[in-house]
């Protein structure tokens, strides 16, 4: 039996890290990235899962997406709609045939699986109180026995998809929102803006922690 251990190698291939664009609303981050992706990894080594509300593909010509308004949903081929986790799940399943090309997924929007985490968090919670009198939970600071372990559980949910895609070789980059803040200076009056991630913060460093590259896509306005 060999000794553990290895030296690590860097790699050349931008797709083999885990990437966070954060921008303000249509800056142009889900054109940009998918340009990146297709010459990097070709037409089919992407795909776009759209998140809750989100609509960025709907006025791009041949990008690769599916619609993921809940967590859970049967495919509907009229709306190309699906249930984040039944994509994932089908990507993992069915990697070396249906998905043989397909190298990266695309999150667009951060802010939106946090939403959809949020209410299967809520929704396995209540099913595990199923045959008890203890109250439901309506909102995730009420679930999991509050004090955050209700947003603990929504990360879970999404860290544990994303590492899921990973070990089959599928890699993530991750698209989210920001929130302008516009800021006086108490000492010299001078007007800045901030550029803030539009989630909680303790989403937001659940992801950033497990980034390799994290950039900023905004205006400068002079």
């Amino acid at each position: 039996m060999g000794k553990y251990g290895q030296k690590n190698h860097v790699k050349l291939d931008p797709l083999a890290y885990n990437i966070c664009l954060l921008g303000e609303s249509k800056v142009g981050k889900t054109t940009l990235i998918k340009e990146v992706c297709e010459k990097l990894a070709g037409s089919d080594g992407y795909m776009f899962l759209e998140c809750g509300q989100e609509r960025g593909a709907d006025a791009i010509e041949g990008i690769s997406y599916i619609n993921c308004p809940e967590w859970q949903m049967d495919y509907d081929e009229l709306t190309n709609s699906a249930g984040f986790e039944d994509v994932c799940d089908d990507i993992i399943d069915n990697k070396t045939t249906d998905y043989a090309d397909l190298k990266v997924v695309i999150i667009d929007t951060y802010d939106q699986l946090c939403d959809l985490a949020e209410k299967e968090a809520i929704r396995l919670y209540n099913k595990k109180l199923m045959g008890t009198d203890k109250p439901k939970a309506d909102t995730i600071n009420s679930a999991w026995g509050g004090f955050g372990k209700g947003l603990d559980k929504a990360i879970d949910l999404m860290l544990d998809k994303l590492w899921a895609l990973k070990s089959v070789g599928v890699s993530f980059i991750v698209v989210a929102h920001v929130k302008r803040t516009d800021i006086t200076d108490v000492m010299t009056e001078e007007q800045y803006t901030m550029l803030t991630s539009n989630t909680t913060q303790r989403y937001f460093n659940a992801i950033k922690q497990k980034l390799d590259f994290l950039g900023m896509a905004y205006i400068d306005r002079d």
